[in-house]
């Protein structure tokens, strides 16, 4: 999943409940001054699911992929 940002940057924190999640962070620029979104690969039933980690008003968008070891299925 990848949230685009806009803006200051948001979910800098992982969150507390991790039993699903694989892997999270920022998104940054080539330089790593400005933050640009936020990464996330998160076991979840939906994509609406999966966008509940994510805070969805401090995005401009947010991208949901699917996803499986090994790449997308």
């Amino acid at each position: 999943m990848l949230g685009l940002g806009c803006g200051e940057a948001a979910d800098l924190v992982p969150p507390s409940d991790e039993g699903e999640l694989i892997a999270y962070g920022p998104l940054l620029s080539d330089d790593g001054a400005a933050w640009l979104g936020t990464a996330a690969l998160v076991r979840a039933p939906d994509p609406d699911t999966a966008r509940a980690v994510l805070t969805r008003d401090r995005y401009a968008g947010i991208e949901v992929h699917d996803w499986e070891f090994g790449g997308r299925r």
